[in-house]
């Protein structure tokens, strides 16, 4: 076969690649849907041009999928979920969670994980993640059956959700626990001014944290031997620095901090 015929014929795959993938989109937009059955919208695309891509709607579906596979492009996306194999519009998981809920609002938990298109694990995730980012709202019943309702509309848009998703991957980077103890260490020399001992309330009163994040943190610098706590006489303290310092998990009060070199 000579150069020019096989870069026609890649060219007429590509053709062929790219009306199949407009065919499916088209129906989806047709259909009204974010997702189709995988067999339903093979069966949309034209005999003629399935023939000449190999595909086969009476394949089983573990072989459909991969003929579909080389079909996906950026707008398209195979959902392999546990019931069935879907076909959809390229979206987010957050983003397929949050449309279910749009269209029917105050669903449960059960029903939700049985429409979406995705493993019962990875929906879960997904539902978790739009409560924490704000955009979902829970609510229990008397028979302790979860519903779910959309918290605010203005975050559940997708351009929104992916902000929000990006902030909150940049805070779980920032929020990791070397950066933590780093940020612990700031504050013991601001706050100290180059002395060694250093009043732990007020590292804690610089920083701003969570009492459970303050403590975690302290605590971690404790078991890697990089900090040595120790005690003193209160009675010059007020009632808040006192119970702004640290207590271990033995009781023990511990007013002041000082750095392992």
């Amino acid at each position: 076969m000579k150069n020019d015929d096989i870069v026609l014929n890649i060219e007429r795959e590509m053709l062929d690649v790219y009306e199949a993938e407009k065919n499916m989109i088209q129906h989806l937009e047709k259909a009204d849907k974010v997702y189709i059955p995988i067999k339903d919208i093979v069966r949309k695309i034209p005999q003629e041009l399935r023939n000449r891509l190999e595909i086969k709607v009476t394949a089983p579906v573990k072989k459909l999928r991969q003929q579909m596979e080389r079909l996906m492009g950026q707008r398209l996306k195979i959902f392999p979920g546990k019931r069935a194999t879907y076909i959809g519009k390229n979206l987010l998981s957050e983003e397929l969670v949050t449309l279910l809920i749009k269209n029917h609002p105050d669903i449960s938990l059960g029903l939700l994980c049985q429409k979406l298109p995705l493993p019962k694990k990875q929906s879960i995730i997904a539902i978790n993640t739009l409560i924490d980012i704000g955009v979902l709202s829970p609510r229990i019943n008397e028979k302790m059956t979860v519903f779910f309702s959309i918290k605010d509309t203005k975050k559940a848009e997708p351009e929104m959700i992916r902000q929000l998703l990006e902030d909150q991957s940049q805070d779980q980077s920032l929020d990791s626990e070397e950066h933590l103890q780093e940020e612990f260490h700031k504050a013991y020399q601001t706050v100290g001014k180059g002395r060694n001992f250093v009043r732990i309330h007020r590292i804690r009163d610089s920083l701003n944290w969570s009492k459970e994040k303050f403590d975690r943190v302290l605590t971690s610098l404790m078991t890697a031997y990089a900090v040595e706590l120790h005690g003193g006489d209160p009675s010059s303290m007020t009632e808040k620095e006192i119970s702004d310092s640290f207590n271990d998990e033995n009781g023990r009060l511990f007013l002041t901090i000082s750095w392992r070199n």
